[in-house]
């Protein structure tokens, strides 16, 4: 087991959920599947915890006043304004619990790649670019990232 922070986790799982198992003829092997689905699952696990505990915050620190303004068809100019301070309190509020929150250390297995393996996620994946917290990859890109997080030489 190794240490990382939850951002570090969460990276990897952006990355190792878009690695495909197959595409036309190249296809991974089944022990190359099983261990890139162990990370996926490990990796996402954590994530889903991260995204349930940034939801369960931000309706936590939601104000009655809010919701009532928010739902308020014929908002007066000093109604827009007041929803729209607190709507940047909050975002302030979320985005803190958030940088905090991301920096929290996580034990994980270690997961290595070896170059071997890496090779044969290169074949099944040279020709996809891939979006990434809406960002778009090329295929090259991708695959640099995924041997600078994964292979270890």
């Amino acid at each position: 087991m190794i240490k990382m922070t939850t951002n570090d986790a969460i990276i990897r799982y952006n990355f190792i959920s878009k690695v495909l198992f197959k595409d036309g003829e190249a296809t991974l092997s089944k022990d190359l599947k099983i261990k890139i689905m162990s990370m996926r699952i490990e990796y996402g696990k954590i994530n889903k915890v991260f995204e349930e505990d940034v939801k369960e915050f931000t309706q936590g620190i939601l104000e009655d006043r809010f919701n009532e303004l928010q739902n308020k068809p014929d908002r007066t100019d000093e109604e827009t304004k007041e929803l729209t301070d607190l709507i940047n309190k909050y975002n302030a509020e979320t985005n803190d619990y958030i940088n905090k929150r991301a920096m929290d250390e996580v034990e994980v297995n270690e997961y290595t790649l070896t170059m071997d393996e890496y090779m044969e996620i290169m074949e099944t994946n040279a020709e996809k670019d891939v979006t990434i917290n809406n960002q778009t990859l090329n295929a090259p890109d991708f695959l640099e990232a995924i041997h600078d997080l994964f292979v270890k030489e």
